[in-house]
């Protein structure tokens, strides 16, 4: 397909033109020929092929590549038109965004690991990218067993921008005098806002367990804590890769209690921390055995 019929036709679909270098990252790729399928398709007619000529047209973008390896990735064109299929500008947003803040950086580290890219290797250090002080990093702490830790974390949905927690799961490194932490390797699981409702109803001792499945970009992530009288024990799971697991201690659940408090309270500013006490026990009250919806 000529340039000049590409170009006429992401204009005619009013997305940024790209240039003859960057259509050459696709030539022999599977990427490649959709991209080739669908200009066709949409000249044809078929507007609906825009979301998926928008995903290939950003990701080719010099910004988003600069942006990815800035914050340590390995840029894999594949992998970001994937997800920016997926995800349609939201993604894609996160990434461009990454720079702004250090919280809108956080956010999009957590994107790219969730999306499936690998961490440079390289003992070269990446381009540091600019730290805006206008935001706060976001909180976080850490819980360690002898075979894996845990770390929690303040995080904000993607589709909703509303205040959750994040748990991101590691084991333990083999060999070394020091005790290490696979956290290259991590598995990360952002609660939605109603799991957060029921991870809070479980540490306050109302509901016996939670169990919930489906997060992560294939739904093949899931995080399963149980109360077991001493402690509770948590469960970070991806399908095909051994199972974070450890018990996590009455005092450390304490910072977990205070943080889901904090960012609920965040979500609802006309509430008190007793209202969210008193709606999370009438909760548990109407469901005895409740999972992830």
């Amino acid at each position: 397909m000529k340039l000049s019929t590409i170009l006429e036709t992401l204009a005619s679909a009013r997305l940024p033109s790209v240039t003859g270098a960057q259509l050459q990252e696709l030539v022999g790729t599977a990427e490649g020929k959709a991209f080739a399928n669908d200009l066709r398709w949409f000249a044809a007619g078929d507007v609906e092929r825009r979301p998926q000529l928008a995903a290939v047209v950003h990701a080719l973008a010099p910004g988003v590549r600069r942006t990815v390896e800035q914050l340590g990735f390995q840029f894999d064109l594949a992998t970001i038109i994937a997800a920016a299929k997926l995800d349609g500008s939201a993604g894609i947003d996160t990434i461009k965004s990454a720079n702004v803040t250090p919280g809108n950086r956080a956010r999009a580290v957590a994107y790219l690991q969730d999306a499936g890219l690998q961490v440079v290797t390289s003992t070269a250090a990446p381009t540091p990218a600019p730290a805006a002080p206008t935001e706060p990093p976001y909180y976080s702490f850490k819980i360690f067993g002898s075979g894996a830790a845990l770390c929690v974390s303040e995080a904000r949905t993607r589709s909703s921008n509303q205040y959750t927690i994040q748990v991101e799961g590691a084991l333990a490194l083999s060999g070394g005098a020091r005790r290490e932490f696979d956290w290259r390797n991590k598995i990360i699981v952002q609660l939605t806002v109603q799991e957060a409702y029921l991870t809070l109803a479980l540490f306050e001792n109302l509901i016996p367990n939670v169990k919930f499945d489906g997060h992560g970009r294939a739904h093949d992530k899931s995080l399963h804590i149980d109360f077991q009288d001493s402690h509770y024990f948590v469960r970070v799971i991806q399908r095909g890769r051994p199972a974070v697991a450890l018990p996590v201690r009455a005092v450390d659940a304490i910072q977990i209690v205070a943080l889901l408090y904090k960012q609920l309270l965040r979500n609802e500013a006309h509430l008190r921390i007793e209202d969210i006490r008193a709606l999370v026990s009438r909760m548990a009250s109407m469901d005895s055995n409740p999972q992830a919806r």
